[in-house]
């Protein structure tokens, strides 16, 4: 049986996104995520990774308050 495609809605935002918010490579973002070193729920298509904006916006707001921290 085919799995069903994955409902692409505005809770989901493309790694070119986040790569392009952290100055770095998309392929750098895909493997942080698969190493841990960002905690986020990702999916991969065929097109792309996509990330879970909820995800992406509490990394964001952990790295602004460990850098307000230094």
């Amino acid at each position: 049986m085919p799995y069903a495609k994955p409902e692409i809605t505005p809770e989901w935002v493309k790694a070119t996104e986040v790569a392009a918010a952290l100055g770095i490579d998309t392929r750098t973002v895909v493997r942080m995520i698969q190493r841990s070193e960002l905690k986020m729920r990702a999916l991969r298509l065929e097109r792309g990774v996509l990330i879970h904006r909820e995800d992406w916006q509490a990394e964001m707001e952990r790295r602004r308050i460990v850098s307000a921290d230094a």
